[in-house]
């Protein structure tokens, strides 16, 4: 195995990754546009049905 010289290292680019936070804030955006879906979907249905709670 041949060493590896200074000018040669400066040429080396390592390698572009996704950090952990960044998927993991990708996947919160994810379940909190469902969870609005879910919700918003469940209000369409209940005032369809005509089931909706009063407010007193």
């Amino acid at each position: 195995m041949r060493p590896i010289f200074d000018d040669e290292l400066e040429m080396i680019y390592g390698g572009e990754s996704i950090s952990a936070a960044v998927i993991n804030a990708f996947v919160n955006i994810i379940k909190v546009l469902q969870n609005a879906g879910h919700d918003f979907g469940a209000a369409i249905r209940r005032i369809g049905e005509n089931h909706i709670c009063p407010l007193e």
